[in-house]
């Protein structure tokens, strides 16, 4: 009845080739009664390598032609289209080959979704699918069709039945305003879906960590059709008591230990339960998948948690980021705490459009639409664009005031010595934007008594407002981090080929380009576009330097000579880049960029 997707065994090479970091997702679940805010809180880290750009949409409700199909990726199954779908909030990874497994999503009805790479199970227990199966497909028809958790769930287990899970493994957490589940799925049509205690606390890496399941709870606990009874079979799961499936174990059941065990798991496990329970934790098999804590945790517990680096990181000579064992990791591209709200209009999110432990969470309305320079591309186009991208839309865009953020933190991963400076500039922007959100949620609730629509566009100005403030402040940060101009005396350059390419750093009156290291020079991408695979001495180095000046406003500059082909080795043909160089004077660091169409 199934036949094997080919785009499964593409993506599951497409993770090897980019290392674990590819895979690297972190999310927190904060139940109700142990949350500051009275209320569900979902934090989450969103890790992808390469030249991701994040966007933010609002996709309207809309009535779709009877008959009318959906498909995704290439080789996944077409489904039918529900006559009206709901509108929803969309923070899109935008990537070159298609993200099937990483969008997140807040719709109208207050669902929220987010989810967790779980790959690697055993073998074993890889089922077909049919029709190439579904994969990007069920989290963006949850967000367009379920207007609570728990039919999320039901949809998403619909869809499993009838095509299969073309991944290896992975966990979406769904919530809504009263409830929060996590449905764990494996490749084929074997899942378990839990809901989250409102007593306890959740944190998931990039593997299985649902351990004792008591599938007797029927209001609490769902499993698909024969995956206990496959587990008891295959000798991977006793019963303590025959017959009573109390104790069950997905995680030993479904997924080897080396997963957990892998530091790239082990060490973010270890730095979050730490952080959540006083405790280390020394063995993968001690990690807890959730515990009821002894104090409540706040946004700002969460943040911090997100914002984990790891004692690897901030090594000379390196990137900040380099080794990537920490939650906040080289390939983490955004990260969002959500604040749940019995009406979905009022539920608050703290997002950040770049690396969380060096820029910061903007507060934001996600059902009030957030603000439109948040995106380059309309909701539709990107729809378009999602797995048909083109290359020039991953231009480095000047006029984008996103690039602030990822500017600021690309800048950050070199610059080590202003880390705890600017985190302590971010900590107090955070401060700011956060002081009036009490008092504009009270002005809302006043407004949605009279017009829900005033008070949605009262909330989106808020939207908007906060965002422009984040921006600018981005933008002077990143302008006092890299006041040396940089030019690529080239309009292309040729990622396969052997010319030289010159690059231009100017002086000026604070840098006496004679004062240059060219021993410590390297040029190529900016941190955020490239995976763990990476690192900062591997990028081009140059073959010479000459002194003189490029400008002609009498001051000197040094002009570096690389091969074409190192300097564009890792970055995409057809994009204009923004092309880094890293260098060195009187031991303090430099970096800064140009632009050059990559060919």
């Amino acid at each position: 009845m199934f036949s094997k997707s080919l785009l499964s065994v593409a993506i599951a090479s497409a993770a090897i080739a980019f290392g674990a970091n590819a895979l690297a997702c972190s999310t927190i679940i904060v139940g109700k009664d142990v949350s500051k805010t009275g209320t569900v809180i979902i934090g989450h880290n969103e890790d992808n390598g390469g030249r991701i750009i994040a966007q933010q949409h609002w996709v309207p409700a809309q009535t779709h032609k009877a008959g009318e199909m959906i498909k995704f990726e290439k080789s996944a199954a077409e489904i039918p289209q529900a006559e009206k779908t709901l509108g929803f909030y969309w923070t899109q990874t935008f990537s070159p080959t298609g993200a099937s497994f990483s969008d997140g999503f807040v719709n109208e009805k207050g669902v929220t979704i987010v989810s967790n790479a779980c790959s690697q199970i055993f073998p074993e227990n890889k089922e077909k699918v049919k029709d190439g199966g579904v994969g990007y497909g069920i989290r963006r028809i949850m967000a367009e069709r379920a207007t609570t958790a728990r039919e999320a769930i039901k949809i998403a287990t619909d869809l499993l039945d009838k095509y299969g899970y073309f991944s290896n493994g992975r966990t979406y957490t769904i919530a809504d305003p009263k409830e929060v589940w996590q449905l764990a799925i494996h490749q084929g049509n074997k899942w378990v879906a839990r809901k989250v205690k409102d007593n306890e606390v959740v944190y998931i890496p990039n593997n299985f960590m649902m351990n004792k399941v008591d599938v007797t709870d029927k209001d609490g606990v769902m499993v698909s059709p024969g995956l206990v009874e496959k587990a008891i079979k295959d000798g991977k799961y006793k019963p303590a008591v025959e017959g009573q499936w109390t104790d069950f174990n997905f995680r030993e059941a479904y997924q080897p230990a080396k997963l957990r065990e892998a530091q790239y798991n082990f060490s973010r496990n270890q730095i979050a339960w730490k952080k959540i329970t006083g405790k280390t934790f020394n063995s993968a098999d001690e990690f807890p998948y959730s515990v009821v804590p002894n104090k409540k945790f706040g946004v700002e517990d969460v943040k911090k948690i997100l914002r984990a680096d790891s004692k690897e990181d901030g090594k000379a000579g390196e990137w900040y980021h380099e080794k990537g064992f920490g939650i906040s990791r080289p390939t983490t591209h955004e990260s969002v705490v959500y604040v749940m709200d019995s009406n979905p209009l009022f539920i608050q999110a703290y997002k950040t459009l770049a690396r969380p432990s060096e820029t910061p969470y903007v507060p934001l309305y996600p059902v009030a639409k957030p603000a439109q320079a948040t995106a380059f591309l309309t909701w539709d186009e990107a729809t378009k664009q999602h797995f048909n991208a083109k290359p020039e839309s991953f231009n480095y865009n000047p006029d984008w005031p996103v690039w602030s953020f990822i500017n600021t933190s690309n800048a950050i991963e070199y610059i080590h010595q202003a880390y705890e400076k600017n985190m302590k500039q971010v900590r107090s922007l955070e401060k700011e934007l956060g002081k009036t959100v009490a008092k504009e949620l009270e002005t809302a609730k006043e407004l949605a008594k009279i017009s829900p629509q005033k008070a949605q566009e009262w909330l989106h100005s808020k939207n908007v407002e906060k965002f422009d403030k984040a921006q600018e402040a981005m933008q002077e940060a990143f302008e006092k981090l890299s006041p040396h101009e940089v030019l690529v005396l080239a309009d292309s350059i040729n990622s396969k080929g052997d010319e030289n390419v010159t690059i231009a750093l100017l002086g000026d009156k604070k840098l006496k380009v004679k004062d240059v290291n060219l021993a410590k020079t390297v040029a190529g991408p900016g941190r955020s576009s490239v995976g763990g695979k990476v690192s900062l001495t591997s990028l081009a180095k140059p073959s010479s330097s000459e002194v003189k000046d490029v400008n002609s406003d009498g001051v000197e500059d040094i002009v570096f000579t690389f091969t074409a082909k190192d300097v564009a080795k890792d970055m995409l043909p057809g994009a204009i880049y923004d092309v880094w160089l890293y260098s060195e004077a009187k031991n303090k660091p430099i970096a800064g960029f140009g632009t050059a169409l990559i060919k």
